[in-house]
């Protein structure tokens, strides 16, 4: 069959490539098919851009990835369904075709994002095999389960697609190369949609191929897309190793876990090119330990060379002032290289945080945003720390950033 995948994503603060769709993309062409992608990121007109590509390539179904429902913050944010659902509409209603959606914006809640799309069928978790057989069912009319799981294989030989993906035009404007080592995270965290999904790691010898594939063109910067690197400080340190071995002159930047690190992982990663580390941290049930373990890290690292940014996101239901004042002081002691906190956390209808939050009547007078949809698929919010209070307990101490004022990442900031 003949596929056109669409990335519909057109946020600007960077713009990101759609690395989804490129390993998707490269699933379905080893199987067969025949793919196309279109990139609406820097589309100026994107249903021009949609006929176009239906009437040139007369695809047989559409595969449409949601990365992000919105872009979580409270501040600045911005809903994108409706943006996503107006394409859809039009794909369907003017070409006649059905629309599969994924992406991790699906984990948010997968039936309610799929009827408010009102998109004909979506894979939940890792697509490279399940829209190929989705897609197999659709020829044999054969496909009834509007919502498919998703799951993940380490092939080798199933190389990403980053056809008509224009990376010259992502650099221009902020935006960096991808690569990704496994997908899942074994993590449990209350308040994010990736916490505790089976984990797949992917063959090394895969990661640098596809390295050296954007090496070779030129692009020499990357972010890595895993939840948090070290998963497993095994192949963390093995990956680095082969990475090292490889003898790409690269530079990247990575989100980590507090824990689970060495000082031989740290020096491997400089060596074989990482130059920024976010740290994602949370006051969420925390013990000493776990700001013992964010000590040890910084003090490990910055020495090396590495720069370390931490993302801390706080203000739980229950969490008392001296609890988030001891926290910030904690991380103004270790100092950093950066501190960018949170205080309003976006919940979405499959998370743990918010069945806490929804069950105590008490904790609903701290609710913003869409408060009547239930779903939480238009952006509801939990705060009881507001930006003016936050604003007064880091007083003007200018390692603290409040996350959301500003659009921006990390690896654009420090």
């Amino acid at each position: 069959m003949k596929v056109l995948l669409v990335n519909p994503n057109t946020y600007m603060a960077p713009p990101v490539p759609p690395i989804g769709l490129e390993y998707v993309s490269g699933s379905l062409e080893q199987q067969g098919h025949r793919v196309e992608i279109l990139d609406l990121c820097f589309s100026k007109n994107p249903i021009e851009a949609i006929d176009t590509a239906c009437a040139s390539f007369r695809p047989d179904v559409v595969g449409m990835t949601v990365r992000n429902v919105d872009t979580v913050l409270y501040h600045t944010n911005e809903f994108f369904l409706d943006e996503i659902k107006h394409f859809i509409e039009h794909i369907q209603a003017a070409h006649g075709l059905q629309v599969i959606i994924g992406g991790t914006g699906i984990l948010t809640n997968p039936a309610g994002v799929l009827d408010y799309l009102n998109a004909d069928f979506a894979v939940i978790g890792p697509g490279e095999h399940a829209l190929n057989e989705l897609i197999t069912a659709i020829q044999s009319n054969s496909a009834t389960e509007r919502l498919l799981h998703g799951s993940f294989h380490a092939d080798p030989s199933c190389l990403r697609s980053p056809r008509n993906i224009d990376y010259k035009k992502y650099c221009d404007q902020g935006g960096i190369a991808g690569f990704r080592t496994h997908n899942g995270c074994s993590s449990s965290c209350a308040y994010c949609i990736e916490a505790d999904a089976k984990v797949f790691f992917k063959k090394i010898d895969s990661v640098i191929a596809e390295i050296k594939s954007f090496a070779e063109i030129g692009y020499n910067h990357f972010h890595l897309c895993d939840s948090e690197f070290n998963e497993s400080l095994d192949y963390s340190i093995e990956f680095c190793r082969a990475l090292k071995n490889s003898g790409l002159q690269i530079q990247w930047a990575a989100y980590m876990k507090p824990s689970d690190f060495s000082k031989n992982l740290l020096r491997l990663m400089k060596d074989c090119g990482v130059y920024l580390i976010t740290l994602t941290v949370d006051t969420w049930k925390k013990c000493t330990a776990y700001w013992t373990d964010i000590e040890k890290f910084v003090f490990t690292a910055k020495p090396m060379g590495i720069k370390v940014a931490v993302d801390l996101l706080a203000g739980f239901p229950y969490e008392k002032e001296e609890e988030t004042i001891e926290a910030l002081n904690t991380l103004r002691r270790i100092q950093p290289d950066s501190i960018s906190v949170n205080t309003y956390i976006r919940l979405y209808q499959t998370l743990p945080i918010t069945k806490i939050i929804q069950s105590d009547p008490s904790l609903k007078e701290f609710l913003l945003g869409h408060t009547e949809d239930t779903t939480c698929i238009k952006p509801v919010f939990y705060n009881h720390i507001s930006t003016e209070k936050l604003r007064e307990l880091i007083g003007e101490d200018p390692i603290f950033r409040v996350e959301g004022i500003e659009k921006g990442v990390n690896y654009l900031r420090v």
